[in-house]
């Protein structure tokens, strides 16, 4: 369990710091958001999977920051 909480922390630091996977999700956020705002207002459907998208790229970053939270807690308790 400690192990893994490690790992899957060192992976979630690099992908944060990898400038190619910064850009990528950026180009992504940016690309939905232009859709959703360049639809016209029959376009629901457009729309809601711009959001979704939009979601989803938020919860990937959401995971990431708890995986690096997660090891901030396990050190704090070892350290007791």
């Amino acid at each position: 369990m400690t192990t893994e909480i490690r790992i899957n922390a060192d992976e979630a630091k690099r992908l944060k710091k990898d400038t190619a996977f910064i850009n990528f999700m950026q180009q992504v956020r940016d690309d939905q958001i232009r859709i959703f705002a360049d639809s016209s207002a029959s376009d629901v459907d457009v729309r809601e999977d711009a959001h979704a998208i939009l979601r989803a790229v938020n919860q990937i970053e959401i995971t990431l920051d708890a995986s690096i939270q997660a090891e901030i807690i396990l050190d704090r308790k070892q350290r007791k």
